[in-house]
């Protein structure tokens, strides 16, 4: 009789756990599928809002210097979006990851829909502008953040996978739409835009994000400010300070690749295949950043990064051919594409997960600062001291970014041990 009742008990447990596991299964199935092409229709509007901005405000009839404080006025806007909703969400109890992507998608869609109607010449392109296009890329940090959402329920999600996926669609995003505003015109582009938020919304609709869980004492008021969160998280701040040295050296090389590579004799052509090689070697480490990860700390990954970034930077500096300029593309490899996906698993290894947006923003933030700054100080640069004088002075920042993060990293070690 007990024999059999404790067989009847162990039964309906074991069948308890297994039901308990379909239901978290069936509720966050294809996780990684939806993940994957969330980022590639992101990634494909990106490209479009970032990669094609000064063709389209061209095309609408804005002036050079015009078109500079527009796409400053994106970056400044995104930026600010998305630092300053981070410790709100991180607090709140209704407003999550999931609803701020959304809001930033028909944010976008709207703004970019009443700019594609507007004629060539109106004033009124420029606040449009500025709005669809910051708003089209304000939520990818916090993609970032619903992805160890779910690893904290103990749902496995591919990083490397769903951001390499990103990466192989601007690639291709990249020459499509080179290929249709050749064909057409840039007015073409906020269709794409459009189409690409559209679908993206779709999925990101279909998320089923966790319920959150915010742990506050009695009595304590929230905080939100991010001077708490630097002293908090002293050292972090030294890895932040690193990669926008980093980026910033990134950003300008990319900004004014065509002012490079007219100096070695290339062309606009040339340009072309240069940014595809990037993309493409970006694929396999991002790939398989799931395998790499298991295998090597995320805090060396980062360090390793960062040397590689700046002999990239360096190389570029050297170059007296288009042959040598491909080459340190192919450093893309072990620069960017694993210096991407890691500051990404070192925010969520070494931020609480009451943080985790601010963490996760802040790290996403890094690549919008660099990318104001070079956009700012490097024309100014290039026009004032040439072109070589400027990749010196952006190579010797990159180099300072490097040991910086050669630093915290070594100190963050030493802390763990």
């Amino acid at each position: 009789m007990c024999s059999t009742l404790w067989n009847m008990d162990i039964e309906t447990v074991f069948c308890g756990i297994l039901n308990t596991r379909q239901v978290i299964e069936m509720k966050y199935r294809n996780l990684n599928l939806k993940h994957a092409l969330i980022n590639a229709f992101y990634y494909l509007l990106v490209c479009g809002s970032a990669g094609y901005a000064n063709n389209f405000l061209q095309a609408k009839g804005l002036e050079t210097s015009i078109i500079g404080m527009v796409l400053t006025g994106v970056s400044i806007l995104a930026l600010i979006g998305q630092t300053g909703m981070a410790p709100i969400i991180d607090r709140s109890e209704k407003l999550n990851e999931k609803k701020f992507i959304m809001f930033t998608l028909c944010g976008s869609i709207m703004m970019v829909l009443i700019l594609s109607l507007l004629p060539a010449g109106s004033m009124l392109v420029i606040p449009f502008t500025v709005l669809g296009f910051s708003f089209a890329s304000m939520g990818i940090p916090y993609l970032n953040s619903i992805a160890f959402i779910y690893e904290s329920e103990g749902q496995t999600i591919n990083y490397g996978l769903g951001r390499g996926v990103g990466s192989a669609a601007y690639a291709v995003a990249g020459l499509l739409i080179g290929q249709l505003i050749s064909r057409t015109s840039a007015t073409v582009l906020p269709y794409w835009i459009v189409g690409n938020a559209l679908l993206a919304l779709l999925i990101v609709s279909t998320l089923k994000v966790p319920e959150k869980k915010i742990q506050k004492q009695e009595g304590e008021k929230t905080k939100v400010s991010y001077a708490a969160f630097f002293r908090k998280y002293s050292d972090i701040v030294v890895v932040i300070v690193a990669l926008i040295c980093l980026y910033f050296c990134h950003m300008l090389i990319n900004s004014y690749m065509i002012n490079i590579l007219e100096n070695i004799g290339g062309t606009a052509a040339d340009q072309g295949n240069a940014t595809f090689i990037q993309a493409m070697v970006e694929l396999p480490p991002m790939f398989l950043f799931a395998v790499i990860l298991k295998k090597v700390k995320v805090d060396h990954i980062m360090a390793f990064a960062a040397v590689f970034y700046s002999i990239k930077h360096v190389m570029i500096l050297m170059t007296n051919s288009l042959g040598m300029y491909y080459a340190a593309m192919v450093l893309q490899m072990v620069s960017y594409a694993l210096i991407v996906p890691a500051t990404v698993y070192f925010a969520d290894s070494h931020i609480a997960s009451e943080d985790r947006n601010q963490g996760q923003v802040l790290m996403g933030a890094t690549g919008t600062i660099g990318g104001l700054l070079s956009a700012s100080i490097g024309g100014i640069l290039i026009q004032a001291v040439g072109v070589h004088t400027t990749l010196v002075i952006a190579t010797c920042v990159s180099v300072i970014g490097t040991v910086l993060m050669l630093l915290a990293v070594f100190k963050l070690t030493r802390k763990k041990n």
